[in-house]
């Protein structure tokens, strides 16, 4: 019996996960968490093998919840649930030494069939074929409006994701930032650019 707890903050998603896993006689989910805080001290005082982990989550997120529970050696093999198709994010996940990526758009066998595999000691992660992500192509943008602008590796990520229509929360999932920080991070652009709105600012960068 492959033991199970789940960490999302979205009701419907985690019960729906939770109710494909169980409809596998292999798989016995535990404990469905809100929250990585929540999941965490479950794992204190008990034990699973595998955990699927939500990024973008309240009280304590996705990749800090797995950096604390690799810090405490907690022996579980962990697999992140996420929406995202981006290599940033994917290359991030894989510096945080998961065993398993999973994009939350999977069909029932194929999230029941990578948990096994994952179980039985091999690593797997849906991003076989990543493209490069344009969250860090700086060659859209010329090196005279850069230099010019004086703006940094972060900001040219940031601005190239709220031209894809990524929201603040959404741009600090996948740059693993606090939203405090995308924020600081735009109003430095729009002071930098000269400009007073995004609105503006994706004006002159069109221009450009």
């Amino acid at each position: 019996m492959i033991t199970i707890a789940i960490a999302d903050d979205h009701k419907l998603m985690s019960e729906g996960i939770a109710s494909i896993l169980q409809s596998d006689p292999d798989f016995s989910v535990t404990k469905i968490c809100t929250n990585g805080k929540e999941l965490v001290e479950y794992l204190k005082n008990h034990v699973v093998d595998l955990v699927l982990i939500d990024l973008n989550m309240p009280v304590l997120n996705g990749p800090d919840t797995i950096r604390i529970l690799r810090n405490n050696c907690i022996p579980v093999k962990i697999v992140v649930l996420s929406m995202y198709a981006d290599e940033t994010i994917y290359a991030k996940c894989r510096e945080l030494d998961i065993n398993g990526y999973l994009h939350k758009d999977s069909d029932a066998q194929h999230l029941i069939d990578t948990i096994k595999v994952i179980s039985a000691g091999e690593n797997r992660y849906d991003y076989d074929h990543p493209t490069k992500s344009s969250s860090t192509d700086n060659s859209l943008f010329e090196d005279k409006f850069v230099n010019k602008f004086k703006l940094s590796q972060r900001e040219l990520e940031i601005i190239q994701l709220v031209r894809n229509g990524h929201t603040n929360q959404e741009i600090a999932d996948i740059l693993f930032l606090s939203i405090h920080t995308v924020m600081t991070h735009r109003k430095n652009i729009l002071h930098k650019l000269g400009v007073r709105n995004t609105a503006e600012m994706l004006t002159l960068i069109s221009s450009n």
